[in-house]
């Protein structure tokens, strides 16, 4: 089967007229086809998809304009609503649950005309660092078998490495778009915090599963204030082109640049191969310098928010149905109950101070490079050596959880294989609303 080709390529095809939606959407479906183990698509939607394939051929034919993203075959993560699809969040607890709304980040990109298939797995809650659930089990990586496609939008990188989409929305609250990009050799981009609409996620205001508009994070929690939706792709291009869709503006001029870099190792362990593919990175780019402790405070402060921030809306989307949670998820939103108000205060502080003082860094860097994890995709169990160790778990994901605290932009991109042959990427951070900037910084070494 032919190498799946990129959105930025799907849409010029069908918008040129020289491919037509049915054609490109009959070729996804043939690899979703050949993938049946795969277990990415929680829910296919193909029926509907190749309504909107036709509608997009007819109006082509008829000289009528088309979308940017015409005929780009989409996949969104199963805690984002699509109004009639099912809105799981991958809990029994939600099983049978149907969205009533979708969410405007993929209104955004239907409206453009991408063509809907499916929604994809993740972890419970989308809590996890690898991509299985006790309502549909695990997905496979479709690139390297025996790794795991990451979590928690690691449906979406299953499908889009696959050739199942072309495009895919996922969700970032602590690494959950850069892992899995990291997993399978794919592209993402984690925006700053309020360029995307987040609304449409599950749980919502109080404890909402989609069956409304309030499905979205509470702002006054911590899920609200740092988790985004953004784009998974196969090439940073793709990853613009999406932005301009999901916010649309310009896209500024980009000059010089001053590159710092960091080989994460006060954030957690890292491979010896993979600082060095950081700081090789960096250098290809200009004079670069290196800055040892770039974001190393925010760590602690995010880990320490992040497990007493409240989770009054997880455990109210399940009310009356405990016992179909995993222990380990309940566990969580129980835990995370055990604070007082002073302590959650005063952790917020700390955490906000922390972000202060990282983000001081550009005032010197327009950008900073460092490792998307401190090894590369984790065994199905979620560890992976790293230089003799055994890491795995939210350790695993130090280096994305740190960026996370400075609701900055972050483009995770491949820029090397490890010994195992498995992909090496960076995060390539630049400072709030600078998104731009990290996507360009980006291509320019995916160009390499």
């Amino acid at each position: 089967m032919s190498t799946p080709p990129s959105a930025s390529a799907v849409a010029a095809a069908v918008g040129g007229g020289t491919r037509s939606a049915r054609e490109v959407l009959d070729e996804h479906r043939a690899r979703a086809d050949a993938h049946p183990h795969l277990n990415a698509l929680v829910a296919e939607d193909w029926h509907r998809a190749a309504a909107a394939a036709a509608s997009i051929d007819i109006r082509r034919s008829r000289g009528e304009p088309l979308g940017p993203l015409a005929g780009v075959p989409l996949t969104v993560k199963d805690v984002v609503a699509v109004a009639g699809l099912p809105l799981t969040a991958g809990s029994r607890a939600l099983a049978g649950n149907v969205a009533g709304t979708t969410a405007p980040a993929v209104a955004r990109l239907l409206a453009a005309d991408a063509v809907l298939v499916g929604k994809t797995n993740c972890p419970e809650f989308a809590f996890g660092s690898t991509c299985a659930n006790d309502l549909f089990g695990a997905t496979a990586n479709p690139r390297f078998p025996e790794r795991s496609p990451g979590g928690s939008s690691g449906g979406e990188a299953a499908a889009l490495a696959a050739g199942v989409s072309s495009l895919g929305i996922g969700t970032d609250f602590g690494g959950s778009l850069r892992w899995p990009a990291q997993c399978t050799g794919l592209v993402a981009l984690r925006p700053s915090v309020g360029r995307v609409a987040a609304a449409g996620q599950v749980p919502g205001l109080a404890g909402s599963v989609g069956a409304t508009d309030r499905a979205w994070p509470s702002p006054t929690s911590m899920q609200g204030r740092f988790q985004v939706v953004g784009p998974l792709a196969r090439t940073v291009a793709d990853l613009a082109l999406a932005l301009d869709v999901l916010a649309p503006g310009p896209r500024p001029e980009v000059g010089p640049v001053r590159i710092g870099w960091s080989d994460g190792a006060r954030l957690g362990p890292v491979r010896a191969e993979i600082a060095e593919a950081v700081r090789t990175a960096a250098e290809s780019l200009g004079p670069a310098r290196e800055v040892p402790d770039a974001f190393a405070g925010c760590l602690q402060p995010y880990n320490d928010l992040r497990a007493i921030d409240p989770m009054h809306d997880h455990l109210r989307s399940v009310r009356g149905r405990e016992e179909l949670v995993s222990a380990a998820c309940l566990q969580t939103f129980e835990d995370s109950l055990g604070a007082g108000p002073d302590r959650l205060a005063e952790a917020w502080r700390t955490a906000l101070a922390a972000q202060d003082t990282a983000l001081e860094i550009f005032d010197r860097f327009d950008v900073v490079l460092l490792p998307v994890a401190g090894g590369p995709a984790c065994l199905p169990d979620g560890t992976v050596e790293v230089d003799g160790a055994t890491v795995g778990g939210w350790e695993l994901m130090a280096h994305c959880r740190a960026v996370t605290l400075l609701g900055a932009p972050a483009v995770a991109v491949p820029v090397a294989t490890s010994t195992e042959g498995l992909p090496i990427s960076v995060q390539v951070v630049a400072a709030p609303g600078r998104d731009h900037l990290a996507l360009a910084v980006a291509a320019e070494l995916e160009r390499g």
